[in-house]
């Protein structure tokens, strides 16, 4: 809804004090039978009550224009004294005034069937609104054209849907009548259990927006009830006098509650320099700024996480990582220091209606936010590295049994394979023949050959000799020639590197083809090393069917080499769409 702009409000709160007076007019000089001593006391609470209902509406209007609960305001005000109508000595006044004459009742159902939002949500609130209002102007124009005689004949005006009372306290007993006003009070009995229902279900933010309204709705509900219920077992006209007077006075209760409301979030926004006081003392400890923040704001549940730009992730106070998503009954406020995120509020979605007190509360503590996200970066690269540690450590007791694995199942066995060559060939001296001995020596020598194959080979995979004897380019040409998948290398600058660095890249691209030929199912690899500004670049890129898992043992691990250089590892691997691991490495 749009914001009500200044000459509009100003418009309507002139046509409401007008709409009052004119209303005061037809009450004290028109056809309403209202006794001397009363008449001051009534015009007093029907003004209370509509210039109530349009004032607090205006102003509700103006705070929240999201919300259509102001909205509804006014238009019940102004529908509160368009019913004085009916007491103008025209026909036309009569007509108008009994068919907006319980109007006021039924926008008074949908204003708080649907607090605080003003908005229909679901099947029970459509019900509800549904039933208010054709129990008004539709049903009152029944009324009008069946009873209508009666108002020429002199007997008063036809009886009415939802109206609360003829000011003589009289009621019509007639059968349809009182079904009518059976159908009233099961309508506000079902409203009554809507509004307690919705506050029981509501979260601590929410309940403690909604009390004062759903305080003021109970007590006018509960007085309706009280006298429609009254209405039904035919009490006497100045017990139904009492009751009328008693239902108009609880209708001033609701916008007075309301204002309570507003006022109390404007004194919400005075506890912001508290929070200040509050945040600057001590050392931040996790935990800390976000149960200030949530004290704050009321609402227990906040959660708060910090961003991290250069790995562009959220983490929360511990520092761990944490995932910030859209999620049904939550909302999400961003908070930002110089024009950059540093933080993310997740909180009641009732918050969403209070943009100012959540800006001046992360306004207040922005300074602060921005001290305990450092915090927390460093708690998080401090977890990294703890986390870094354990796979390290678990990375090599693997690549040790690998080499134990690796050795017995080939070199070992080859060389067992020699010894009981050797021996049969020593057993048989005097009585083999030569030819004989040469075979067995031939098989003995095929197999130390094999087995020093093998041990070059592990040699190899341990550490890459090519590597420091000639280079990065000649290795990784090297390391894609023994690749089962057709690997292509692009230009390598052909300048020598920090030893660590072309390590790096050199395992980078030895993992990216291993993952490539048992995995991905690549029929082509692409590798590619390029200079950078300050560092190297190398990019394997494979057409195999993707969905490589970055967190794996292999890529995690090659990360955190990678990482231990200070350089980063992403890994894009859609399903389907093949993988590309991405290594940038400083070489300052």
């Amino acid at each position: 809804m749009q914001r009500l702009r200044p000459r509009t409000r100003a418009a309507l709160a002139a046509a409401g004090a007008a709409a009052g007076v004119a209303a005061a007019a037809a009450l004290v000089w028109g056809g309403y039978q209202v006794p001397a001593d009363l008449l001051a006391p009534t015009l007093v609470l029907d003004l209370a009550v509509g210039w109530s209902f349009i004032g607090v509406g205006l102003v509700a209007w103006r705070r929240r224009p999201d919300s259509r609960t102001g909205l509804l305001m006014v238009v019940l005000g102004f529908a509160w004294f368009a019913r004085f109508a009916v007491a103008v000595d025209s026909r036309a006044g009569f007509v108008v005034g009994v068919l907006v004459g319980s109007v006021y009742l039924s926008v008074l159902v949908h204003l708080l069937a649907t607090f605080p939002g003003g908005r229909v949500q679901d099947r029970t609130q459509r019900v509800l609104v549904t039933v208010g209002y054709l129990l008004s102007a539709p049903l009152d124009a029944v009324f009008l054209f069946v009873f209508g005689a009666q108002r020429q004949l002199g007997e008063g005006p036809p009886p009415n849907g939802l109206v609360i009372a003829p000011s003589n306290g009289e009621f019509d007993p007639s059968g349809v009548d009182l079904a009518v006003q059976a159908v009233v009070v099961v309508l506000f009995g079902s409203l009554l259990a809507t509004v307690f229902t919705r506050w029981r279900a509501a979260g601590p933010a929410q309940r403690r927006s909604l009390t004062p309204g759903a305080v003021g709705a109970a007590l006018i509900v509960g007085t309706i009830l009280v006298e429609r219920t009254a209405v039904l077992l035919l009490i006497p006209p100045a017990v139904g006098v009492a009751l009328a007077w008693s239902a108009a006075v609880v209708l001033v209760v609701w916008p007075l509650a309301l204002l309570l409301g507003l006022l109390r979030s404007q004194l919400d926004r005075s506890a912001v320099g508290p929070l200040i006081v509050e945040l600057g003392a001590g050392l931040p400890v996790p935990e800390r700024l976000r149960s200030a923040l949530a004290a704050t704001l009321h609402d227990p549940s906040l959660e708060l996480a910090y961003w991290l730009p250069e790995r562009r992730a959220f983490v929360d106070p511990a520092g761990a990582p944490v995932t910030v998503a859209p999620a049904r009954g939550r909302a999400m406020t961003y908070l930002e220091r110089d024009g950059a995120p540093i933080a993310v509020l997740v909180h009641d979605p009732v918050l969403a209606a209070e943009p100012e007190l959540v800006a001046a509360v992360a306004a207040g503590a922005g300074l602060a936010v921005e001290n305990d996200r450092l915090h927390a970066e460093v708690r998080s690269q401090l977890r990294e590295v703890q986390a870094s540690r354990a796979r390290i450590v678990e990375a090599a007791d693997g690549a040790r049994r690998r080499v134990e694995r690796d050795l017995h199942d080939g070199a070992q066995q080859r060389l067992v394979t020699v010894a009981l060559a050797l021996r049969l060939a020593h057993t048989q001296l005097g009585t083999a023949t030569s030819a004989e001995l040469a075979a067995l020596l031939d098989e003995a020598g095929a197999e130390l050959a094999g087995a020093l194959a093998e041990l070059r080979e592990l040699a190899r995979g341990i550490y890459p000799v090519l590597l420091t004897d000639a280079g990065l380019g000649p290795a990784l040409d090297s390391l894609a020639e023994r690749c089962p998948v057709p690997a292509v290398v692009a230009a390598v600058p052909a300048r020598r590197w920090a030893e660590a660095v072309e390590q790096t890249c050199y395992f980078v691209v030895s993992e990216a083809l291993a993952n490539a030929v048992k995995h991905a199912r690549a029929s082509q690899v692409a590798v590619e090393v390029r200079e950078t500004g300050g560092g190297l670049r190398v990019e394997v890129a494979d057409d195999g069917a993707g969905g490589a898992d970055a967190g794996g043992s292999g890529l995690r691990g090659l990360a955190d080499r990678v990482a231990t250089l200070g350089g980063e590892l992403t890994v894009r691997s859609p399903r389907g769409g093949g993988t590309r691991v991405v290594g940038t490495v400083p070489c300052a």
